[in-house]
């Protein structure tokens, strides 16, 4: 492996996320937000859900609901997924792919497992991140995009087969790109394997343990899964080091410009904001979704 710079990002600190259930009573870990922390530069919110076997019929989701003032960005490592929108988006999710939704001034979705997990069960295993929109940005248009897995790449660092999603890396540009400038990677290592990940400095930065364990930073700090690392500010490259076959998201950006006043599924940057979004939904402002549009892939949108 070589080195790309002698300096390395020290751990702060390494902090297990608590379990709780969302949706329909699905279960995830949420390592973002923390005590004491509200967000690893500008993403929020970081939810992991399964990896689960789900048997037929069992598959939970999380249904119609609205968001403003952020964006999502849900990434699956197994299964398949189903979102809907207020502003006309009907889409599927596989293993490797990922979805953006910016909320911007508020949007109703509706996700889940897609109708083949539903009815036949199976894995699931994915991510969901909250990427806030700068306090300029707050009420921008709602926007939808579907990223498959040829769009985002992949490229190896050292021992490790890295995905970028978002930011910049070895000149390789993620494909989520927006107003909060974030960073993201998944990196996977085989057990032993090493790697220097030569991220931008002057960013906050975090890891996610996924599954598996490793040592982190320049003080070789342990974590598995369902562990956060947090790094000290600076620059210097991201060191990591397999103990087993690890799974890793590598996360981060500028930090927050403004407060950050959550309400549920609302985040606002000031408490008119926040009120006005809420008598948005509540008047129907924020739209409705067509559930009478049939699913990509599904019978009803064969053609004839």
């Amino acid at each position: 492996m070589t080195q790309t710079t002698q300096l390395l990002r020290p751990v702060a600190e390494v902090l297990r996320a608590p379990r709780m259930l969302e949706g329909e009573g699905f279960e995830v870990s949420r390592p973002i937000p923390g005590p004491g922390y509200e967000s690893v530069g500008p993403f929020i919110m970081l939810d992991q859900f399964g990896p689960v076997e789900y048997g037929p019929g069992e598959a939970k989701g999380a249904p119609e609901h609205p968001h403003f003032g952020f964006e999502t960005l849900t990434y699956l490592l197994e299964g398949r997924g189903l979102h809907r929108d207020s502003i006309g988006n009907v889409s599927t999710t596989g293993p490797g792919e990922a979805q953006w939704m910016r909320a911007g001034r508020g949007i109703v979705h509706d996700e889940g497992a897609d109708e083949e997990l539903k009815r036949k069960g199976g894995r699931s295993h994915g991510v969901q991140l909250w990427i806030n929109l700068p306090r300029a940005n707050k009420e921008a248009e709602p926007a939808y995009r579907a990223i498959s897995r040829d769009m985002i790449p992949e490229m190896q660092v050292g021992d490790a087969h890295v995905r970028l999603l978002a930011g910049s890396l070895l000149g390789k540009e993620g494909p989520v790109t927006t107003f909060a400038k974030p960073w993201l990677a998944h990196v996977n290592l085989p057990a032993g394997g090493k790697t220097l990940l030569d991220v931008p400095g002057g960013i906050d930065l975090g890891a996610y343990v996924l599954l598996g364990a490793g040592k982190f930073g320049a003080e070789a700090r342990e974590a598995s899964a369902g562990e956060l690392v947090r790094f000290g500010s600076g620059v210097g490259a991201v060191a990591i080091e397999a103990s087993e076959a690890l799974d890793v998201l590598v996360l981060g950006g500028p930090g927050l410009d403004a407060p950050i006043l959550r309400y549920g599924p609302f985040v606002a940057s000031s408490r008119e904001q926040l009120l006005k979004a809420v008598r948005d939904y509540q008047t129907g402002k924020m739209g409705l979704i067509d559930f009478s549009q049939p699913a990509p892939g599904s019978k009803a949108a064969a053609p004839a």
